[in-house]
């Protein structure tokens, strides 16, 4: 074949096509991986959780060791990352924590529904300002104005010459989860639907090469198998409606909320891989580890690890922030406010966890605690008092002599709840003990209230919704509460703004506040009466239980005028008093063996005097 001059002209200028079409090709086309490093529900854990695992100043090491192997590394959080923290962060607002996650490059966050415990105006104004990454919330609303005030629903972060985009989302529960007076003016949205649309932005206005969903949900179900990952993606559950409606825009979904661990992957029709679906457990106790490879403007392969913390180095420059943390949190802390005789405990599962939905000595003792504070005309006039199991993070534990210190009292009760003290007929009370049995679909079906002393009830817990709670053996004092009188009853701001659920207690009437919080009424309560020694006498019965109350007496409904006070009852004796109320425990039951031995040594004495005056009379 001959060669010719213009033939060699066409192949040099195809040649140069070539090279110049290969010099512009963006570097991912040959293939990317990038490595995403997730976390979960840290709240606040700067000291290692359990020894040698976990902990701010090893999740630090850990963090810089991965990203060593992998330049290509991003850092995301899926929310709860502060509050209902131990004492070294809460006594602080938990500004070493923001501290630290500032240290260790979190890239960006969904917010949990903790993140909003002090409000919107906090996170809005106070927590996102200090801190130096995007907050996401694609589906909370202000009208109609996704991600309001300094939230974002996505952002995007480039690394390794590719475009990752990063979606936000919380769980749909959180107005029932938090105060809801702190959030007034916000809705949360379906989170997978509005998942779907920010990815679907992202990619057609942003052009991301990936989308990562932080969504604070999550499953019950904890594993990897097969039979796991069923659970996890079951369509009845919140998350699984989460994990089989979201689109294939969406490459990868880290999640939170449950404190469960699960690394699953489904395959998901259009995607071109098979979706990871991840969530560490909680506490900073392991990370989410996601490889992406990317390629052509797509991810072409992803794989899921769930990483435990331990073993690794630890940061020197966390270390010291924790310890500086510590010492603040230890001077603030070791303050002696009290003591217990024996140990004030929340409920318990025949496994040894925490069970919401079972009468606790704990949360009937918090009631206690706060009408005693609330029960004089001056203070709210309160007759009952009402807590919920979730605002008990910890138990009271005896130690070696019964100290109870500052920490500990934080501890137990992390939130710094306003105490209120509200009107309310014996309708809308019956109806709050009927919310106890929450709405279906709620990650708990029933949360006991802590009652107050001298408040009782029997239910029927195979009643009919609404009518579990028998309306005739609901009492104050022994005295059957009227439907139509009006109570004076003391709870804390969540419950006072209809928090889990319970909206009958976001009514009410003629509210007060002492200014106090549920923290400084709890120390002030230890001040007055240690050592304190906490009723441990059931105050809900199931029909036909032995030692049940029974009808008798009239109600005291009062109509807004008996502050069921009677400059006696505060709410820790009063109720022993009553006609037909709860058993007689403690310390009165001394006093009444005590006086019936006097009244049986002082009859046999009189006996022994009247038989030798007889005998006397005889013999003269």
């Amino acid at each position: 074949m001959r060669f010719s001059p213009l033939r060699s002209f066409v192949a040099a200028g195809a040649a140069t096509l070539i090279a110049l079409g290969a010099a512009a090709a963006p570097a991912h086309a040959a293939g990317t991986e990038v490595q995403i490093l997730g976390f979960n529900d840290f709240h606040g854990r700067l000291e290692a959780p359990v020894a040698g695992t976990g902990g701010a100043a090893q999740m630090a090491g850990m963090i810089k060791e991965l990203k060593a192997q992998n330049a290509n590394t991003l850092l995301l959080s899926a929310g709860d990352s502060i509050s209902a923290s131990p004492f070294i962060s809460l006594v602080q607002k938990d500004e070493p924590t923001i501290e630290f996650l500032k240290a260790i490059g979190v890239d960006a966050t969904a917010i949990g529904n903790h993140e909003l415990d002090r409000g919107f105006d906090d996170l809005n104004d106070r927590v996102i300002p200090h801190s130096d990454f995007p907050y996401l919330a694609a589906n909370v609303y202000r009208g109609s104005e996704p991600a309001p005030g300094r939230l974002q629903e996505s952002t995007v972060l480039e690394v390794g010459g590719v475009k990752i985009g990063v979606v936000g989302a919380v769980t749909v529960e959180t107005p029932t989860l938090v105060s809801p007076a702190g959030i007034r003016g916000l809705e949360v949205k379906d989170p997978t639907a509005e998942a779907n649309r920010a990815a679907a932005k992202l990619k057609s206005e942003q052009d991301v090469d990936a989308v990562i969903l932080l969504v604070h949900e999550g499953s019950e179900s904890t594993g990897s198998n097969a039979t796991a990952c069923a659970g996890v993606a079951d369509p009845n559950t919140p998350f699984g409606k989460i994990v089989k409606g979201a689109s294939a825009d969406i490459n990868v979904i880290l999640s939170g909320h449950t404190h469960v661990p699960y690394n699953c992957s489904y395959d998901v029709p259009g995607l071109g891989h098979k979706r990871p679906v991840l969530q560490t457990g909680k506490y900073g106790d392991a990370l989410d580890q996601v490889k992406l490879t990317i390629a052509g403007g797509k991810v072409t392969a992803a794989e899921g690890a769930i990483l435990p913390i331990k073993g690794y180095d630890e940061d020197a420059d966390v270390a010291k922030l924790v310890a500086k943390a510590k010492a603040e949190a230890d001077v603030q802390g070791k303050v002696k406010i009290g003591e217990i005789t024996a140990e004030i405990k929340r409920a318990v599962t025949a496994k040894g966890e925490e069970d919401r939905g079972a009468e606790s000595t704990l949360g009937n003792f918090i009631a206690d605690a706060q009408l005693a504070a609330t029960h004089a005309d001056n203070r709210g006039g309160a007759q009952i008092a009402f807590m919920n199991p979730g605002g008990l993070r910890a138990d009271f534990r005896k130690g070696t002599d019964g100290t109870v210190t500052f920490a500990d009292a934080a501890t137990v009760q992390p939130f710094a709840n306003d105490v209120v003290t509200k009107a309310y007929t014996g309708k809308e009370i019956k109806a709050a003990l009927e919310q106890q049995w929450q709405p279906e679909g709620s990650s708990r079906p029933f949360l006991h209230l802590g009652v107050s002393k001298g408040f009782s009830y029997v239910y029927d817990p195979n009643g009919p919704a609404g009518s579990r709670v028998l309306a005739d053996r609901i009492f104050l004092d022994g005295k059957v509460l009227d439907p139509n009188g009006t109570y004076r009853v003391t709870v804390n701001s969540f419950l006072a703004s209809g928090g889990d659920n319970f909206t009958a207690l976001g009514g009410g009437t003629n509210a007060f506040a002492t200014g106090d919080n549920d923290l400084t009424v709890l120390v002030d309560y230890f001040g007055a009466n240690s050592p304190v020694t906490a009723d441990t006498v059931e105050r809900a019965y199931t029909v036909g239980q032995a030692g049940a109350p029974s009808a008798g007496g009239e109600n005291n409904g009062s109509g807004g005028e008996n502050n069921g006070s009677g400059g006696e009852n505060n709410g820790s004796g009063g109720g022993d008093e009553s006609d037909g109320g709860l058993p007689i425990t403690g310390t009165n039951v001394t006093v009444i063996v005590i006086a019936g031995l006097v009244l049986i040594i002082a009859g046999v004495a009189a006996f022994a005097v009247a038989r030798r005056r007889r005998i006397r009379l005889t013999v003269e």
